[in-house]
């Protein structure tokens, strides 16, 4: 199952501001794989899936935009405290929320972290670093990630962050070595 965790764009999809759910919707339609996305701040439902997915024999490929990138790297962080398998973790261009938070724990998984930094910057790149609402860098321990890939993208280009880091192949690889 690949999991995807919008961000506070997506918790406003109804502007027009989220594209984690059509990226997700479009990668079930491209891949036949089942996938779920969920709103950053909802992590009691991210566990539930993986432990059921753990529970079936399925591996988990977990996603996480913006805001829901610190989120996803928690929830991979309680997994590998419970020694539940998740095959891998890839943070887009992942931003800190308003509350400041420290990252404890470890990673059993690789973990993919690609950063957007635009030559361009739009309204997207200006929402990452609004003073009380959002900040970039995140504050994630990126120096442990497995691979970082740095694009002159938007922040909501979620689907060209995913192609053009060729997160998927990576992904895939991993289940093969795996």
């Amino acid at each position: 199952m690949d999991i995807f965790i919008g961000g506070g764009g997506d918790d406003l999809a109804f502007l027009g501001l989220g594209v984690v759910a059509d990226v997700a919707r479009a990668r079930a339609a491209d891949t036949g794989r089942p996938v779920l996305y969920v709103a950053n701040g909802r992590l009691g439902r991210v566990r539930r899936a993986i432990t059921a997915c753990a529970q079936r024999g399925e591996d988990v490929c977990l996603v996480g935009h913006s805001w829901g990138g610190p989120d996803a790297w928690r929830v991979a962080a309680w997994v590998a405290a419970r020694t539940l398998p998740i095959r891998a973790l890839i943070t887009l261009d992942p931003v800190a929320g308003p509350l400041r938070r420290t990252f404890g724990g470890e990673l059993a998984c690789p973990w993919l972290n690609v950063v957007a930094r635009p030559t361009a910057p739009d309204r997207s790149d200006r929402l990452t670093d609004i003073r009380g609402l959002s900040r970039k860098p995140s504050g994630l321990p990126t120096a442990r990630a497995t691979r970082e890939v740095v694009l002159d993208l938007n922040h909501w280009n979620v689907a060209g962050m995913l192609a053009l880091s060729d997160a998927w192949r990576w992904a895939e690889t991993l289940q093969a070595d795996g």
